[in-house]
């Protein structure tokens, strides 16, 4: 079975991850300044992550939305938290980030998975922000010609791991959207 490797359709400013057995060659735009495999997966993130996000809200913009009390309440029970959301998606950014030094990823294991101790939401955010915008420059300053080696403790490539962040964060965004929706709609 062939690895599928990540490329890109550009739909202005953002690029939209789709899978090929073909390796992405950026075409250039008129008028623009030719951006990078990695410049345009960094952006993507960065759309989904603070500005930009063609599906709705941004994940800074559902944090801001957010408050303490809120942020450590299920929507209901049994579900996740927006903190315990958040703080997974945080481990999973600096998981990644770690794994671009060459840092091996851990085995998932799924009862470890949720399984951190909790951090205060007004140090979570902080902490998220700062994990943030450290992945979103590793990413952007990470070498294309790179991107074809596999991950450490992995069996497929960077350019699977990046785009699959991306993806990773908007399903949780989604979820965290659902979770304050339910909450807000709670204390109507």
């Amino acid at each position: 079975m062939p690895a599928h490797r990540f490329s890109a359709i550009c739909f202005l400013p953002y690029a939209l991850p789709v899978y090929t057995d073909q390796p992405f060659t950026p075409e250039p735009i008129k008028g623009m300044p030719n951006l990078t495999q990695t410049h345009q997966i960094a952006d993507s993130y960065r759309a989904v992550t603070v500005k930009g996000a063609w599906y709705g809200p941004t994940l800074a913009e559902l944090i801001a939305k957010t408050s303490p009390e809120e942020a450590i309440t299920p929507p209901v029970p049994g579900a996740h938290s927006i903190s315990t959301l958040l703080q997974h998606l945080l481990l999973w950014n600096e998981r990644i980030r770690k794994a671009s030094d060459s840092t091996p990823l851990p085995r998932w294991e799924a009862e470890k998975e949720w399984a951190e101790p909790p951090i205060p939401w007004n140090e979570l955010v902080a902490r998220w922000n700062q994990s943030r915008n450290g992945l979103e420059e590793r990413i952007r300053n990470f070498p294309d010609e790179q991107l074809s080696m596999q991950v450490p403790g992995r069996n497929y490539p960077y350019e699977t791991l990046f785009p699959g962040i991306v993806q990773h964060t908007i399903y949780h965004s989604g979820q965290i959207a659902m979770a304050l929706s339910m909450l807000h709609s709670r204390s109507r």
